[in-house]
């Protein structure tokens, strides 16, 4: 019989599972097509099941989806400094393209988390604290490194690029032609002396799709 060990083991590896379905589910099909019943089928169980592995349902449920989402993009800049993770806001904000659902998951939970009340309203608090912190950090040692025009306050510039990351992601939501990795990329570039470049993604083993010029 397995010891509580095990249990708790198999507990957490049972929540991952769940968190990675509930991504999948969201960044397809969005907030409000998305579904607690739709997860639990994707990992064959019930809703009750899945809602038992997070303290305080549903809401918890969105919240730990939306945590995972920083834990990626925490990964993605792990040990990058000054320009380098400047850059690598460009690269998330690239790669924020291709989850729609989960994206407008997180607008509409920070919307509503304006509310004191709300029970996430403390998780996208210290969200952005963090954030700040950390793209100040990027800003100063870049500043350090001569890299910051004259007169651009780390703290500032900061601010200023986490507000036009959040304003660009909610036209996109909108429909509004933007593209959201390029236009961040020239908003940062703005405080920097010379013009950030981000390679992008490396191209398909495959090679180029074929065209489909003068397809209907």
């Amino acid at each position: 019989m397995a010891g509580p060990r095990g249990e708790y083991r198999k507990s957490a590896e049972r929540r991952s599972q769940i968190l990675e379905a509930a991504f999948a589910v969201f960044a397809r099909s969005g907030y409000t097509g998305s579904s607690v019943n739709e997860i639990a089928r994707a990992v064959g169980m019930t809703q009750t099941g899945v809602l038992h592995h997070f303290s305080g349902g549903k809401m918890a449920l969105l919240q730990a989806v939306l945590q995972q989402r920083d834990v990626r993009a925490e990964l993605l800049l792990a040990g990058r400094h000054g320009r380098d993770f400047l850059a690598g806001l460009v690269e998330i904000s690239r790669l924020q393209a291709g989850q729609r659902g989960v994206v407008q998951l997180y607008t509409l939970l920070a919307a509503e988390a304006t509310d004191p009340e709300h029970p996430a309203r403390a998780y996208f608090t210290e969200r952005f604290r963090h954030i700040a912190d950390a793209v100040t950090t990027a800003f100063a040692e870049e500043a350090a490194a001569g890299g910051l025009r004259e007169g651009v306050d780390p703290r500032r510039a900061a601010l200023s690029t986490l507000a036009t990351t959040e304003g660009l992601e909610l036209l996109w939501l909108d429909g509004l032609d933007v593209d959201m990795a390029e236009d961040i990329r020239c908003h940062i570039s703005g405080f920097l002396r010379t013009p950030l470049v981000v390679p992008g993604p490396a191209p398909s083993p495959a090679g180029p799709a074929p065209s489909t010029a003068g397809a209907s």
